[in-house]
């Protein structure tokens, strides 16, 4: 059963964000993970309103070429996840700290610039009305 949860052991974790730059005090890692291996990881945190996506890791996958099969589903997994925990906590809008790789945020709705790539949190989460 694959899961994506928040990183439990906190000093993994600050292990894990004191590797990435612009990382603030309240920056959290959630982890995915089947049966107990790791598959992936993203750190994001919240700035006021806008959650802010600071790193995705694949296990194996290190950016040099465009991500493929499993990679793709892991990545958009975690992309995913991250958007629904900054919307728990009320963010509106989405961004990355890190220029979009190979389309993969343009290729989900995301606009991009040469230095990151953002969208309202509607693009990522659907809201049902009543």
């Amino acid at each position: 059963m694959i899961e994506i949860l928040p990183m439990q052991d906190r000093q993994k974790e600050q292990a894990l964000l004191s590797q990435i730059r612009e990382v603030g005090p309240d920056a959290r890692v959630l982890a995915m993970c089947e049966r107990e291996k790791t598959l992936g990881w993203v750190a994001l945190e919240l700035q006021d309103t806008v959650l802010r996506i600071l790193f995705l890791q694949v296990e194996g996958y290190d950016f040099t070429r465009r991500p493929q099969g499993e990679e793709i589903f892991i990545l958009d997994s975690l992309m995913r996840s991250a958007a629904s925990y900054g919307e728990h906590f009320g963010a509106d809008k989405i961004e990355t700290v890190f220029p979009d790789f190979f389309d993969f945020f343009r290729a989900r709705g995301f606009e991009q610039d040469e230095f990151h790539a953002f969208t309202p949190m509607s693009t990522i989460v659907k809201y049902e009305s009543h």
